[in-house]
């Protein structure tokens, strides 16, 4: 294991600048690493609870798009838990121009003068929109004694879905040997040879000697990791790989964020959710809802919620089946949701069903594969040109009154 010494010229990089088109209307006003994920936490926090975990004192967070929710969250949460001036924040139209970064390798083009003068030596990259909790540790020490100029770090993945990743195929000296080819999200993806129904997909977390990297980026058309930076790598046979088994999810798209989501639900959570600084961990909720639901059934994904005591409705269960509530979302008596992301502050008022007939709900809803994203505008749009149906809305005093639950 590395020890806090050999950390010290090790620079991390977390790459947080990205829209999240995919996730569309829940990121039109913020980034993707900042957005809510299992109630209490952002995205991001995963990337910054594996960096403090693992003892990086030195974290550079590159910005581009509506940094602002994600800017303010690190000020407030994570910087208090490093030293003085380790985490520093550059945004893109800030530090590379009008245009801000052109590519993720950019980020460091961009930021050259800085890393000289925190002395860097090697750089460990990082995206800020990924679920997992990693320990970088074994990373930077594979990485050291390998002698390579870049470590990829690198998992088997479903050939099925490989074409969504970087794909690696490695040498003889097996996963944690030489990269001998790689393609960026290739339309027939190699596999591993002994397991041919996978493939061994990089997950976007990189080692790299910042010497070497400098020399590279001198070249401008090098803007990109997967694109440019690890193909050259490879094509030196200075590229290895370092293989990691454990939960990690890419969330950029509603499916994956969804699904990803309702894995947290669980009553065993896939990997430790993050660790925020100055707050104490976070605690199941109790059978008795506060939200002024009776009680609480979940089976195997169905969420059954009885209706409030004292409530006219006493027979109508609100059913949430593979479905999820964003922070201050709420829902009424007998709301049915099936495959549905309900989106931050929005209230679904008391007999809605969303998720159960596509092509209706397709007239209202953003759907992308098999989720049905819910928004306070959607449902809006759909009561003003519904002006008979039953009320989509309901004032903060009537939702109470009604029992609608809040999370």
């Amino acid at each position: 294991m590395i020890d806090a010494v050999a950390l010290s010229k090790t620079v991390a990089i977390v790459l947080a600048g990205g829209q999240g088109s995919r996730l569309h209307e829940l990121t039109a006003r913020e980034c993707k690493p900042a957005l809510p994920f299992a109630r209490a936490h952002r995205i991001v926090d995963f990337a910054m609870a594996g960096l403090v975990r693992s003892g990086l004192s030195r974290i550079i967070v590159a910005t581009q798009y509506r940094p602002q929710t994600l800017t303010t969250h690190l000020g407030s949460t994570w910087a208090p838990a490093l030293p003085d001036h380790a985490l520093s924040l550059r945004h893109g139209p800030a530090v590379a121009g009008d245009g801000g970064y052109l590519g993720t390798a950019d980020v460091l083009r961009a930021n050259t003068a800085l890393l000289d003068e925190m002395g860097a030596r090697e750089l460990l990259i990082v995206a800020a929109d990924h679920i997992y909790a990693m320990d970088f540790r074994p990373l930077l020490a594979s990485h050291k004694t390998g002698g390579a100029a870049v470590t990829v770090a690198a998992m088997p993945v479903p050939a099925a879905e490989a074409s969504r990743f970087g794909i690696l195929t490695v040498g003889a000296g097996g996963a944690g040997g030489e990269i001998a080819d790689f393609a960026e999200k290739p339309l027939t993806p190699a596999t591993i040879p002994d397991d041919p129904s996978h493939a061994l997909a990089s997950l976007g977390i990189y080692v790299i000697d910042w010497t070497w990297l400098k020399g590279l980026l001198h070249d401008p058309r090098v803007q990109d990791f997967g694109h440019d930076v690890i193909p050259a790598a490879v094509l030196s046979g200075d590229a290895a790989a370092w293989e990691w088994r454990g939960y990690w999810r890419d969330v950029g798209t509603l499916d994956s964020l969804r699904e990803s989501w309702l894995d947290f639900d669980a009553p065993n959570t896939p990997c430790p959710l993050p660790v925020l600084p100055g707050m104490p961990m976070p605690v199941p909720e109790p059978g008795l809802m506060r939200a002024r639901f009776r009680a609480r059934s979940n089976l195997g994904g169905m969420q059954l919620l009885s209706p409030p005591g004292g409530s006219s409705a006493t027979r109508r269960w609100a059913a949430l089946d593979r479905s999820i509530l964003m922070p201050g979302a709420r829902i009424g008596p007998g709301v049915r949701l099936t495959n549905v992301i309900v989106a931050p502050g929005t209230v679904i008022a008391g007999g809605m069903r969303i998720g159960e007939d596509p092509a209706e709900d397709a007239r209202w809803f953003r759907q992308s594969g098999d989720t049905t994203l819910v928004s306070s505008a959607m449902l809006f749009r759909r009561g003003a040109l519904r002006p008979r149906s039953y009320p989509l809305f309901s004032t903060r005093i009537g939702a109470a009154r009604s029992g609608m639950r809040t999370t």
